[in-house]
């Protein structure tokens, strides 16, 4: 599900109760959760929703924003702790859920860090999920870099939209590890070498810095490189690649864990890219430990 489809599912009405945002920058995220409260609580026809200028509208502004507008029915959740967000902060935010919206014809309420949801916090969200209000609609926008950062039960009851690997950062260098990690990949596919797909970990480690654990600038650019890479090899491919960039988006978590990002990038591209295998050629992944592994 792209982004468009899913503002017109919200001019119709018919938007799912709860949506995951991922994938691209966090500015790009937060602008896309901006824009599906505006459509889903404008007042005009729905054709010209969002119109941008009417009484909802014009109030529906990230809490950060140098702006003194304020729109009782759209809610935000920031990380409030350093690493996560706390059961504490989410059971205070989504009180606000049980009771009727203010002014608007439904309400809307974002979590901008959703990955960062410790396990409580995520149970309360899915209790809440789990509870729909009678009365008028109600949605939660969950934000995270891969959905796949969410439980698994959190994202059996959403609806994913991806974003898309943000292409702004892309340089002359990734390119040209672009063009390495492809040989890499294009090697694999003819012969079915493991090797070859632990020579292209060890590209995609070559981007930017892994020192900060938190950040998630270097898996950003790991994702927009093998992105690239559905351009440089054969179509059979495109699949197991574009899945693979979606999950590099959430590496991050993995290194907050303390594990190494080069044993991350060998498992993720050895679990996500074997599938690729010459028909016949066995599949032996014992080379690579698994993140789960410690």
């Amino acid at each position: 599900m792209n982004l468009a489809a899913t503002e017109e599912l919200a001019r119709l009405g018919h938007l799912y109760p709860a949506v995951i945002l991922h994938g691209r920058k966090a500015e790009d995220r937060q602008a896309a959760a901006l824009r599906l409260a505006r459509t889903l609580l404008c007042e005009a026809e729905r054709s010209a929703r969002p119109c941008g200028s009417c009484k909802h509208c014009s109030r529906i502004v990230w809490p950060s924003a140098k702006s003194d507008a304020f729109h009782a029915d759209f809610r935000v959740l920031e990380r409030d702790l350093k690493t996560s967000t706390s059961v504490a902060a989410t059971k205070a935010f989504l009180q606000d859920a049980q009771v009727a919206p203010f002014e608007a014809r439904g309400q809307v309420f974002v979590l901008a860090s959703a990955e960062s949801l410790t396990g409580e916090a995520a149970n309360a969200l899915l209790k809440t999920l789990e509870e729909p209000h009678i009365s008028a609609p109600r949605h939660f926008l969950l934000l995270s870099p891969s959905q796949f950062d969410l439980l698994a039960t959190v994202r059996s009851r959403s609806l994913a939209v991806f974003l898309g690997v943000s292409e702004a950062e892309f340089t002359e260098e990734m390119e040209g590890l672009a063009e390495s990690f492809a040989v890499c990949v294009r090697g694999f596919m003819s012969s079915g070498s493991i090797l070859q797909l632990l020579a292209g970990a060890e590209v995609l480690s070559r981007v930017s810095s892994w020192k900060d654990p938190r950040d998630a600038t270097a898996w950003s650019q790991a994702a927009a490189i093998v992105r690239r890479c559905c351009d440089l090899v054969e179509s059979r491919g495109s699949r197991g690649l574009l899945n693979l960039a979606e999950q590099m988006l959430g590496g991050w978590q993995s290194r907050v864990r303390g594990i190494q990002a080069q044993r991350i990038l060998e498992a993720m591209v050895v679990e996500g890219l074997a599938p690729l295998a010459p028909k016949g050629e066995t599949r032996d992944t014992r080379l690579v430990p698994s993140v789960n592994g410690g």
